[in-house]
């Protein structure tokens, strides 16, 4: 699947970030529950406090200051110069620094784990090289955790009642979504073993795909109508699709 729209200017980001990037913004990060969090749950269950660990394209650093005030030895790369200027300005201890996920200033199988949620998706010719750079770097049994867009069940069937807008698109490509078989294959592709997949963000997907909805549960209890909706789809779709996986040992060690 694929998702089309107006770019944002890079001044327009900016100024987003500029808003919003404060020391507030990192004390949030650092109080941040991420055992009740879907994604931060998997992260403390998967990433193990032994060895470093990256997150690639991590904005203006939430997990990665989240994940240091919970233990972990971890740094995020940001491809957005401006930004990282600015994360350096307003919290100059936390590691993030200027990178392309593409060519991860990093050697051969140092890294124990390599995060990046929602970033890959947004390349035209497909998150090959990403996956394949990742797999460069991670050390053999460590582990890759990453997001995508998903294309789920509620997607599949807007798809088939023709939902969606069938015209070629006027507006420049943004972003691919992903069937867990599909991303699963990438995994393959680029030399991981997958542990598994799960679809995460159950509320986002209503509020993007259903107007009744997205009615709703702007207006009160934005906390019951997550809970809600994770109930509605019983973890069979997401908005993101989750997928967790491994760097295999060679036969022998390393």
């Amino acid at each position: 699947m694929r998702w089309h729209a107006e770019p944002a200017e890079e001044n327009f980001w900016f100024d987003y970030w500029r808003e919003q990037v404060n020391s507030a913004y990192y004390q949030r990060a650092e109080k941040f529950d991420l055992a009740t969090d879907e994604l931060g749950s998997v992260l403390l269950a998967e990433i193990g406090r032994d060895g470093r660990h990256l997150e690639a394209g991590c904005g203006a650093g939430f997990w990665v200051a989240a994940l240091r005030h919970a233990g972990f030895d971890v740094f995020g790369i940001e491809y957005a110069r401006e930004l990282v200027e600015l994360v350096n300005d307003v919290y100059p201890q936390l590691p993030v620094q200027y990178g392309d996920a593409l060519a991860i200033a990093c050697p051969d199988n140092s890294i124990r784990s390599y995060l990046s949620f929602g970033v890959v998706e947004h390349r035209l010719e497909g998150p090959d090289p990403f996956l394949r750079e990742a797999f460069r770097v991670v050390e053999p049994g460590g582990k890759i955790v990453i997001t995508v867009p998903h294309l789920g069940p509620i997607r599949r069937i807007k798809h088939r009642l023709r939902r969606y807008d069938s015209a070629p698109p006027a507006e420049p490509f943004f972003q691919y979504g992903f069937t867990a078989s599909e991303f699963s294959a990438l995994l393959l592709s680029a030399g991981f073993e997958v542990d598994y997949t799960r679809p995460i963000s159950a509320h986002r997907l209503l509020q993007e795909e259903s107007a009744p909805y997205r009615w709703l549960s702007v207006r009160r209890g934005r906390d019951l109508w997550r809970r809600l909706s994770r109930s509605l789809l019983g973890g069979q779709d997401g908005h993101m699709l989750l997928c967790v996986g491994r760097k295999p040992v060679p036969a022998g060690g390393y």
